[in-house]
């Protein structure tokens, strides 16, 4: 390759990686077992919470911008946490903070995940999302794997209104979803017109060379 064209070849390749984005996605899914029907409530902040029923069908999904790669503590504040019952339909994602912890126990991974709401007071008075679930530990970074509710009898546990509102829920689902760089709209623009202008600076380079060689 000709020295005069590799630096723009380069500088194109640095476009494409330059605005790579990944998110993976961590999710947990069960049934509801105590809802507002019950005598929590009724909910005030988020009043979709008062249509779910007992036995709905919940998922709650994480999506960040990094990895979970074994036992330890992570902080996931910034991300994005979504608890979600379509049938009702009712969703909560207020999150100011988010907290994952991994710890092992023998073969298996205990996981805790938590979450503050921006409503209320303060997220130990009530007002916080917890899930806390056990996982074989090969299983980590796996699809559909069964899970084991912990802290019975709520491994989910949704407070809101400082305590007044109290959504409990099994766990009995996990998935990892990790996901692979894709190239950002902004990135593709640079390098396809990065490429392209290497494309024309070769055709008149051509020209160039032999008008040399003609003229020694």
């Amino acid at each position: 390759m000709s020295k005069s064209l590799a630096p723009l070849l380069a500088v194109s390749m640095v476009c494409l990686g330059a605005g790579n984005a990944s998110a993976d996605v961590l999710t947990v899914s069960g049934q509801i077992t105590q809802s507002t029907d019950d005598g929590t409530g009724p909910a005030m902040n988020n009043p979709s919470l008062n249509d779910i029923h007992d036995l709905d069908a919940y998922t709650v999904t994480l999506a960040f911008m990094s990895s979970i790669t074994g036992q330890g503590m992570y902080d996931l504040t910034g991300s994005s946490l979504m608890f979600n019952d379509s049938s009702a339909p009712a969703s909560e994602s207020s999150f100011a903070s988010i907290h994952l912890t991994v710890t092992s126990n023998g073969g298996f991974d205990n996981i805790s995940l938590l979450g503050c709401l921006t409503t209320g007071s303060d997220c130990s008075l009530g007002n916080q999302l917890d899930a806390n679930f056990q996982i074989l530990a090969a299983e980590l970074n796996s699809q559909n794997v069964a899970a084991t509710g912990l802290d019975q009898p709520h491994p989910l546990d949704l407070l809101e209104d400082d305590g007044v509102t109290d959504i409990h829920g099994t766990i009995s689902s996990y998935s990892y979803t990790g996901s692979s760089p894709v190239p950002e709209p902004t990135s593709l623009l640079l390098f396809t017109g990065g490429l392209a202008f290497v494309g024309l600076a070769a055709r008149n380079y051509r020209p160039r060379r032999n008008q040399e060689r003609n003229g020694r």
